[in-house]
């Protein structure tokens, strides 16, 4: 049997649920450390090149030691998910009712 307006309400909650809490996360977290492995594994990726000065330094650093990267979400991305949740929870809710 069809559900009225499909399944994407139910889609459309879900995510917006999803966002929320991540919203949530991120307004009542001060900042994440990451473990001795996360932070190589960012630095592989994410860093500098190694053939430049910065990223060899920054490689023999993070490969011998047990450094540990912070990451310190800014302000307003906690508000960006909290709003994109709200609007998708309710746009979910309106298109079941119709």
């Amino acid at each position: 049997m069809a559900r009225k307006g499909g399944e994407w309400p139910l889609h459309a909650i879900y995510l917006g649920a999803i966002l929320l809490l991540a919203g949530i996360t991120l307004k009542s977290v001060e900042s994440f450390t990451l473990t001795p492995t996360a932070t190589r594994l960012l630095s592989r990726h994410a860093g500098p090149s190694t053939d430049t000065t910065e990223g060899a330094i920054q490689s023999i650093i993070v490969e011998n030691t047990d450094q540990r990267h912070m990451i310190r979400p800014r302000g307003w991305v906690g508000w960006c998910l909290l709003s994109a949740g709200a609007v998708l929870v309710v746009h979910g809710v309106i298109l079941k009712v119709r």
